[in-house]
């Protein structure tokens, strides 16, 4: 052992080595107290037992180290992962050779093998596959579909064990789910601080018959994928869902919106399900917290009706509690149980605007009728002869007709500011014609008196084919009426009484309590308790010869008009009873 421990300086351990026995003699330097094997590189024995993990080692200490001999390898594994979606070779690439010892070692503290060991290159003499047993492995694992190109060159540039991905296949693309869209969803907006905000307005969310309230957009199945072994991975189904259809609710042809059979108040009642509610029911006071109120059908409302606020309804509307200067329209009826306060009320808006509309067309066309045939007539006068047929159509104006004029234009007026399916373009036209050629210079126009006769031929048929379908049993019910507007298409009643207010009706009228002030008109009979009052304004009760009025007690300062016979009520009567008979206007009466 003197040539391991003799030569060399005292701050070094000496390495030998043995090729008869394949191994390293290391003599412990001075300062050394521990060393470190590394059993990868080979075998480490102190005083004759292997040593595996750290250890205490004395000055002058003999260490032997039995290097392993790597012969060298390229094998591998080929694995199918991820349900055939791919194919890994595990490569074992392991270089031939084993890892020597320098002639000397540092004479530290510690000695770590790891960070000592040289590798030396050896001769391989381990197995070696090539690329024919890589393709002959693919084929005997049935690898026939998303070959990665380059896959040999990739393992063969694998330095000690590794993964190769050597083939992918397709994954199947996901197919896309049904889902549902809520075409009602209101989208929020932003109100910039100019945008003035109306609180009065409505705040319903209504649907029309027809609209659509959701739509299904179909799923749509995914593509098939295939593995690596060429089999077909069928994509997952796509869900799918139905709707669940409540009242007033029908699917399209196609199955896939929603429809509303009828307008109202469209409900959710879940994800899935979906309705039309055709009454609006509020159980609280109509105030601007809620809105007015604009709804196609019914209405009832448990509450009272605030200032400015509005109902409109498509159908009836009840109100439990009172109205204040609110404007309340109902097209099938309407029954408030307390009082109406200022205001307008309207029943039948329908039949009272076409009402109007007729009334108005027809006091137009008959005044410009009689207009042109008189001036036709004096236009063949003597008086006329010497005048153009302007003039005299301007002269017969200003004389006998002065109010035609203001009649087309009122009613252009109208007809401009008034939504009804009757009113069409060519009304306007005539209306607008009749106003031009009826105003200022323009009678004065050679083309007038042509133009007006046409526009009152047009009048006629027009007239002609306006139809009043007054809806049956119509009727507004008031517990008492004050400073309001009341215009009803059908039977007006009033419990307790009305006071300064205007109430026509196309039907009956009966007030069973007092009426005073104001003006009534009525297309039927009319019965009132007390009709007038002393210190009040004169009240006025307008009715056609074919009907009745029937007033318990009547004061004084009353205006009865028959057809167009005025009756001045002078002194206070019991039992007031006026009809006509005979073409002559009876009154019945006891003397108060």
């Amino acid at each position: 052992m003197s040539d391991i421990t003799d030569n060399y300086p005292s701050n070094v351990c000496p390495v030998f080595w043995k090729p008869e026995d394949n191994k390293f003699l290391i003599r412990v330097g001075d300062s050394v107290k521990f060393v470190v094997p590394f059993p990868q590189g080979g075998m480490l024995y102190h005083k004759g037992e292997s040593q595996e993990t750290a250890f205490k080692v004395d000055a002058g200490d003999i260490l032997e180290f039995y290097p392993k001999f790597f012969q060298g390898e390229l094998t591998w594994e080929i694995e199918v992962r991820d349900q055939g979606l791919s194919a890994v070779a595990k490569v074992s690439h392991l270089e031939p050779g084993f890892y020597a010892l320098p002639e000397t070692l540092p004479d530290s503290i510690t000695l770590r093998l790891q960070d000592l060991l040289i590798w030396q290159d050896g001769k391989p003499q381990g197995i070696y596959w090539d690329q024919t047993k890589l393709q002959g492995d693919l084929l005997a694992q049935g690898i026939v579909y998303g070959l990665l190109p380059g896959v040999w060159q990739s393992i063969s540039k694998v330095q000690g064990r590794g993964e190769v991905v050597i083939a992918q296949g397709k994954p199947p693309t996901l197919s896309v789910d049904a889902r549902l869209i809520d075409l009602l969803e209101s989208k929020k907006t932003e109100v910039k601080e100019e945008q003035r905000v109306d609180y009065f307005a409505s705040k319903l969310k209504l649907v029309h018959e027809g609209q659509a309230l959701a739509r299904k957009i179909p799923g749509v199945p995914g593509v098939p994928g295939k593995n690596v072994r060429g089999q077909e991975i069928p994509p997952p189904r796509p869900k799918d869902f139905q709707f669940k259809l409540k009242k007033n609710v029908r699917l399209s042809e196609d199955g896939l919106e929603v429809l509303a059979t009828a307008p109202g108040l469209p409900l959710r009642m879940d994800e899935l399900t979906f309705g039309v509610e055709p009454a609006y029911v509020l159980n609280q006071d109509v105030d601007l917290a809620v809105g007015s109120i604009e709804f196609p059908g019914d209405v009832f409302i448990s509450g009272d009706v605030h200032d400015g606020l509005h109902i409109f309804s498509g159908g009836k509307v009840e109100i439990r509690g009172s109205t204040s200067r609110a404007e309340i329209r109902a097209e099938k009826g309407l029954f408030i149980y307390r009082n109406a306060l200022a205001g307008k009320l309207v029943v039948g808006a329908r039949y009272v605007v076409r009402s109007k509309l007729l009334h108005d067309l027809q006091a137009l066309h008959d005044d410009l009728l009689a207009c042109l045939m008189i001036t036709d007539d004096f236009v063949n006068s003597p008086h006329g002869r010497n005048l153009k047929a302007g003039q005299c159509l301007k002269l017969i104006i200003e004389r006998r007709f002065p109010d035609l004029p203001k009649m087309a234009n009122e009613l252009e007026k109208f007809l401009l500011s008034t939504k009804d399916e009757l009113i069409q373009q060519d009304l306007i036209i005539s209306v607008r014609t009749a106003k031009h050629f009826l105003s200022g210079l323009g009678p004065l126009d050679p083309q007038a008196l042509p133009l007006l006769g046409r526009v009152s031929q047009a009048l006629e048929q027009i007239i002609g084919n306006i139809t009043l379908d007054v809806p049956e049993k119509l009727e507004c019910h008031v517990d008492y009426v004050q400073g309001a507007l009341v215009e009803c298409a059908g039977h007006f009643f009033c419990r307790k009484g009305t006071y300064n207010s205007i109430i026509q009706a196309a039907g009956d009228i009966s007030i069973e309590g007092v009426c005073r002030g104001g003006r009534i008109i009525s297309g039927g009979n009319v019965d009132i308790k007390e009709l007038g009052g002393s210190g009040i304004t004169a009240t006025t009760v307008q009715f056609p010869g074919t009907k009745r009025l029937k007033v318990g007690y009547c004061y004084a300062n009353v205006v009865i008009v028959v057809d167009k016979e005025i009756i001045t009520i002078d002194e206070p009567y019991k039992s007031l009873e006026i009809y006509r008979e005979h073409g002559r206007v009876e009154i019945e009466r006891l003397k108060g």
